[in-house]
């Protein structure tokens, strides 16, 4: 079987969804089109070629103005370069990430492969702009879906979205990307008390951790979360009690990491930033010594670092605008706010008033959700690829 994928490969997530398709399938061949730069911080030696798009090296990425247009163009006619002199017809072409680049012209791209699968991460609904316009975006997606043989979907939330633009259930799946961390964190949280990991990071055992989200992206809306938090008057007062966590190992730029550093530290705040990639024994110790977890980012596909930090017994706080039903169905403990407000700070005051009490109830969390490890759900993406490849006239 040769796949090819197409989306960033410059993630943990292609790293550990190769790694798996190999260790279940040994005999698969994986080629990757990368249509963002790849930095080297992930492993993706158990790929067996790796492209990336040439749109990073282009004089045009630096012409204000001009690149937005430009790119997806441009960025579009590297992957049909790459096809082309590849000259191989791959079983299946895997789309991974759903921006304009990829999207563009699928009768052409489709050439290359028997059999096609598009994968949904969340938020390409309301993020993704074409010419500046989300609904031209929408619009080319659209037509896009009609020429792929499988859509894959990780919530109820994202088949519902996809389903104004694809009426064909046939082609619905329900796929989810799994953690190495799932693992870790059992094993961790068994052995390790939630003080305990907090000092080996390096953080006061006896202060309530607060994480700001789980990236560098802006989309967790950082700074907005700090300065509602440190504009209340109570929550002032009580400031000492608690360490900020701020997770920017991702998704940040420096001059970004800069911003939301001195902000924090304007306000005189306790807090643990960090900003070195972490391996998978570390971040489930991060998990572990999180007491709460603030998950107000703009969209969300259900990260696995909510997964994870649930897992770990963390006590959730999210907005109600997120993709969380499963969440309700399951019965999980957790808090909801419809915005960012000054009922951000009221209602971690209320939960530190009683902090024992609500991680202890949180510790039932992971048994109503279950580990989904990568050995697990791996296993469902290759029953997919040999789905398709079965109705592959021969």
């Amino acid at each position: 079987m040769e796949i090819l994928l197409i989306g960033s490969a410059d993630s943990i997530f292609f790293e550990h969804y190769c790694k798996n398709l190999k260790l279940q399938k040994p005999d698969i061949k994986i080629d990757i089109f990368s249509v963002s730069d790849v930095s080297g911080k992930y492993d993706l030696s158990s790929c067996d070629n790796v492209t990336v798009s040439a749109w990073d090296k282009s004089c045009f990425k630096k012409i204000k103005g001009v690149r937005t247009i430009i790119k997806p163009f441009y960025s579009w006619f590297s992957l049909y370069s790459f096809l082309k002199r590849n000259k191989n017809k791959w079983d299946i072409i895997h789309f991974k990430w759903l921006v304009p680049e990829a999207i563009l012209f699928p009768t052409i791209t489709s050439k290359y492969s028997s059999k096609s699968i598009a994968t949904f991460w969340g938020a390409e609904f309301n993020t993704q702009h074409f010419f500046y316009s989300n609904l031209l975006y929408r619009y080319l997606l659209k037509n896009f879906l009609k020429c792929i043989d499988v859509i894959t979907y990780a919530t109820i939330e994202q088949r519902q979205e996809i389903q104004k633009h694809c009426n064909n259930e046939y082609k619905l799946n329900y796929a989810i990307y799994g953690s190495s961390i799932y693992e870790q964190i059992e094993r961790l949280v068994a052995s390790e008390p939630k003080k305990k990991s907090k000092g080996l990071l390096g953080i006061n055992e006896n202060k309530i951790t607060i994480s700001i989200g789980y990236s560098g992206k802006e989309l967790h809306q950082h700074s907005k979360i700090i300065k509602t938090l440190f504009e209340y008057t109570k929550f002032i007062n009580e400031k000492d009690k608690f360490v900020i966590i701020l997770p920017m190992n991702h998704g940040c730029t420096g001059d970004y990491i800069n911003k939301i550093e001195a902000l924090v530290k304007s306000y005189k705040a306790n807090y643990k930033l960090l900003t070195k990639k972490m391996t998978d024994a570390e971040i489930a110790r991060l998990r572990n010594a999180t007491d709460i977890i603030i998950q107000l980012s703009t969209t969300d596909g259900r990260s696995a670092s909510i997964i994870e930090s649930l897992l770990a017994g963390a006590i959730l706080i999210s907005g109600d605008w997120l993709p969380y039903k499963v969440f309700k169905e399951k019965k999980l403990y957790f808090h909801e706010l419809s915005k960012i407000d000054s009922s951000l700070p009221a209602l971690i005051l209320k939960i530190s008033s009683n902090i024992n009490d609500e991680l202890k109830i949180c510790q039932g969390n992971k048994k109503k959700w279950g580990f989904e490890t990568w050995e697990k759900v791996i296993k469902n993406w290759i029953d997919i690829y040999d789905a398709l490849l079965k109705e592959t006239p021969t």
